[in-house]
């Protein structure tokens, strides 16, 4: 059994939540930083219960947890369904890369290469198990954080800290929905890495707590600097306010390539996130069926998936639609998944 410890298992998750700070949005205007730690909060309850069921039952492989606690007919439309919700998930985390590729890009570069391109980094990292990607991404969690300190430190005599006020200017109405649809997404995925990181460590959901406190902090403070730097009304007009909120900064034109470079470091951060995916929909589809190798899965899984991606890689707007139906649904899903496993799992160890 791989060995990973809590350090190693917090740089894992917090790649993956820090890509998050590439493409998100300032909808929320200036109340998105609450609406953050509000949903940073419970994704600590989230985390927790994600991980109390390999807890219980150490020796065992998260994914024959649900045969062992359920019996082999159940456990494995269990597994089923967590592997076509994975199947989305990955869907969702290409399209959201691919997307913002082709928009920085100016649509020069041709959606199919640059799916092909992302694909052929997360196969690369995922095909070889979970302790390959975890060492992985030991050295990029510094590339990531030290570039988005710099950017934050860069940017900061030109920060208008006016534009944070008025704070709650509608109150609370609407902000539970809104805390609600970014728990799901991106702190709600956290179920695939305790899933996959389950009977790796004892020190595992200590680690993933830690990167979701992490996380929380990093992405409220660069919330907080797009809205300073562009304004509540700017920063919700354009698409993605962290990369364009290097084009009002005072470092001229060398700066703005400098934003690239930060760009291309979060670039990084979503083929983890593709590579996590693919780690999961390996284990459940392996566990369910019987049959096939993690590179088979894996390759398989990247070629359809991006076959697909290509095919309805569409407009932002679209793809806005589509991210918000899915932060909607997929909390749902995985809290009950998380809640029945830990229900199952207890029961068994309690009756012996």
């Amino acid at each position: 059994m791989n060995t990973i410890n809590g350090r190693q298992a917090t740089c894992l998750l917090l790649v993956i939540l820090s890509g998050w700070s590439l493409t998100m949005s300032a909808a929320n205007r200036r109340d998105g930083w609450i609406i953050l730690a509000i949903a940073c909060f419970f994704s600590l309850l989230f985390t927790a219960l994600c991980c109390l069921p390999s807890e219980r039952m150490p020796a065992i492989s998260w994914f024959d947890l649900p045969s062992t606690a359920f019996g082999n007919g159940f456990g494995t439309c269990y597994l089923i369904l967590l592997a076509a919700l994975a199947f989305w998930s990955l869907c969702m985390a290409i399209l959201n890369s691919i997307i913002f590729l082709r928009t920085v890009s100016g649509g020069e570069w041709p959606v199919w290469l640059l799916t092909a391109a992302i694909l052929f980094c997360a196969v690369c990292t995922a095909q070889n198990g979970i302790q390959k990607l975890v060492l992985w991404t030991e050295p990029v969690i510094w590339i990531v954080v030290i570039a988005l300190i710099v950017s934050l430190l860069l940017s900061w005599k030109q920060l208008d800290w006016t534009q944070l006020f008025p704070v709650l200017e509608n109150g609370w109405h609407g902000i539970p929905f809104r805390a609600y649809l970014l728990l799901s997404v991106p702190f709600g995925e956290v179920f695939y890495a305790a899933a996959v990181l389950g009977n790796t460590s004892s020190q595992i959901r200590t680690g993933l707590l830690r990167a979701c406190v992490l996380a929380g902090v990093l992405l409220c403070l660069l919330y907080i600097r797009n809205i300073c730097l562009l304004g509540a009304e700017g920063a919700k007009i354009v698409l993605y306010p962290s990369y364009t909120a290097a084009g009002v900064l005072e470092f001229g034109e060398s700066f703005q390539r400098g934003e690239v470079l930060i760009s291309g470091s979060l670039i990084v951060c979503a083929i983890a996130r593709i590579a996590l995916i693919l780690e999961f929909l390996s284990g459940s589809i392996q566990a369910s069926t019987g049959h096939f190798t993690q590179k088979q899965v894996v390759w398989l899984s990247a070629v359809l998936a991006g076959i697909l991606c290509v095919i309805l890689a569409g407009s932002n707007q679209a793809f806005a639609r589509a991210q918000e139906l899915y932060q909607i649904l997929f909390l749902p899903v995985v809290l009950a998944a998380a809640m029945i496993l830990f229900f199952g799992v207890y029961g068994k160890t309690k009756s012996k």
